[in-house]
């Protein structure tokens, strides 16, 4: 019989590739549309947008580069310091744009600490 343990590390796995995959398939024209508004010439968004181009950990990465962005925003101090390297929000973005890009890559973080903590610490 799985305890709760064994079956959080079987979860968590799957979740956080299921979140990649939502993230290069379904949520990235909504990425990209945050991507176009906040990476403006000469910022980091912007290159990473030409070295990764559009394949599927391309779009990965720029996924993760949008979210690092918003992160880095909250973080009080150096945060929207860091933050404008990587872009400039010009123009208000809606939440429910931002929603597109903090929440699968909010899943898949919290899935890979879930997946490699609870495995680190099992004893088998």
């Amino acid at each position: 019989m799985l305890t709760f343990t064994e079956y959080a590390l079987v979860i968590s796995l799957p979740i956080g590739l299921l979140s990649i995959l939502f993230i290069v398939t379904v949520a990235f024209p909504r990425i990209a549309e945050i991507e176009r508004r906040i990476g403006t010439s000469g910022k980091l968004i912007d290159t990473v947008r030409v070295y990764f181009g559009g394949g599927p950990i391309g779009r990965w990465m720029r996924s993760l580069h949008v979210f690092a962005f918003f992160a880095f925003r909250r973080i009080p101090g150096y945060g929207p310091k860091i933050a404008s390297r990587y872009g400039d929000e010009l123009e208000p973005l809606p939440l429910g744009l931002k929603l597109w890009v903090t929440v699968p890559n909010a899943v898949f973080f919290l899935a890979g600490i879930v997946f490699f903590s609870i495995g680190l610490s099992m004893d088998y």
